[in-house]
């Protein structure tokens, strides 16, 4: 939660900023700063939706490795093919 609070108040600041650009008329610096603020608003979601993710898995209601295999991509697993 403190990490939560910590990206929204992060993006507060980024959105107080470009309205100062916005009011000093600074076109060209208010388009760099509004892709950078997407961006990090972007990665923050990212990372929150990644630690609730972590977080569920670690709870003993945690879906089973079955259920959550897709997140696994990059692993190999050693079972024999199926059939005959």
């Amino acid at each position: 939660m403190e990490v939560t609070r910590a990206i929204e108040s992060l993006n507060r600041v980024f959105e107080k900023r470009a309205d100062d650009l916005r009011k000093a008329g600074d076109a060209d610096q208010l388009q760099q700063w509004t892709k950078a603020c997407q961006a990090m608003r972007d990665s923050g979601n990212i990372y929150i939706t990644w630690a609730r993710h972590y977080a569920r898995s670690s709870e003993p209601t945690a879906p089973s490795e079955e259920e959550d295999d897709f997140l696994n991509e990059g692993t190999v697993r050693d079972e024999p093919p199926a059939g005959p």
